[in-house]
């Protein structure tokens, strides 16, 4: 294991969910799996973890598109990597009391600073 690893079962919700945002943004189909199931099996609501984790990061990824930060190749490995995290929450989100178990969380939208931050770098 490298040093640089990161264990997501080690992560607060919180860590997660914008590690989540980071993995989306690089395109990263497996991590993506691990973290939804790792959210769902601490009882998030899979309703949550689509808006506050996937849905999201998303929106950051479409951020640095419209600002010509990342092409169609990055945007098309982010969104293959939601649609890993997507077929794991489908046949929860038709069940009817998907939301009804909602876990509040408070995850700060992270825009700004990821915009920044990819910004600087590239």
């Amino acid at each position: 294991m490298a040093d640089d690893e990161i264990i997501l079962e080690d992560l607060s919700d919180d860590e997660l969910v914008q590690q989540m945002h980071d993995d989306l943004y690089d395109g990263l189909k497996e991590e993506i799996e691990d973290g939804t199931n790792i959210l769902l099996k601490r009882g998030w609501a899979p309703y949550d973890v689509l808006t506050q984790a996937l849905v999201e990061g998303m929106r950051i990824v479409g951020i640095d598109f419209r600002d010509g930060i990342l092409f169609v190749p990055e945007v098309l490995l982010s969104a293959n990597a939601m649609k890993a995290g997507m077929s794991i929450l489908r046949p929860l989100l038709q069940r009817p009391a998907h939301r009804s178990r909602a876990k509040s969380s408070s995850v700060p939208s992270r825009a700004t600073s990821t915009t920044s931050a990819r910004t600087s770098s590239a």
